[in-house]
């Protein structure tokens, strides 16, 4: 039997400020590995526009809708500059549940639209030349990494919310949830960056 399962004996419980550093860490690792999932997204572009075999890199009725393209970005943006709002009003002992709120609605925005625009917007179809299956490729990957950011945002929304109408574990939940929010924040800065690549060359370049 191992001491940690001998009677009478309470495990000494990690270090919160370890537990921090390990979660932030693991953010910056995880949006490392999502960086490099793009980068072939952004070879594949490159390299079937250089390549342009038979002319078919982008036919001329392969466009995406460019206001679909500039609504997902601003909503992506906005959404992390609430959230980035959010948080350092956790770190200031501040109320962020308003915040989070905005945050949360406009990441499930940049989802419902990008649907919308997959379900009715688009003129092409994946197998519309090179352009239109790295399109495809790209922001469905996007989305469901996107999807992992509305997930963390919501329940930080909801454990604020709950702590908000516990005034007596309002500290505590403050506590807990500022290395959760740092994490977060690094990986919707991550979505952000990436969201702006994808604009420039899906939808800026020509």
């Amino acid at each position: 039997m191992s001491a940690s399962a001998a009677p009478g004996i309470v495990p000494e419980p990690e270090d919160s400020r370890l537990a921090a550093a390990n979660l932030v860490v693991g953010a910056r690792l995880f949006a490392s590995a999502m960086a490099f999932v793009f980068m072939a997204f952004v070879f594949a572009y490159f390299y079937l526009k250089a390549v342009d075999s038979n002319g078919l890199w982008r036919p001329s009725h392969v466009t995406p809708p460019q206001g679909y393209g500039i609504a997902i970005l601003v909503c992506i943006l906005g959404a992390t500059a609430a959230f980035e709002l959010a948080r350092r009003g956790l770190a200031a002992g501040a109320g962020s549940v308003a915040m989070l709120a905005l945050a949360l609605g406009l990441s499930v925005a940049a989802v419902v639209l990008q649907l919308i625009a997959y379900l009715g917007g688009m003129s092409f179809g994946a197998d519309g030349g090179g352009y239109a299956s790295v399109f495809y490729g790209w922001t469905a990957m996007f989305l469901a990494f996107w999807l992992g950011a509305v997930y963390s945002v919501e329940t930080m929304l909801a454990t604020a919310m709950r702590s908000a109408r516990e005034a007596a574990a309002a500290d505590e939940a403050v506590e807990a949830l500022q290395p959760s929010a740092d994490a977060t924040m690094v990986y919707l800065y991550s979505c952000a960056g990436i969201a702006v690549l994808t604009w420039v060359l899906l939808y800026l370049i020509k």
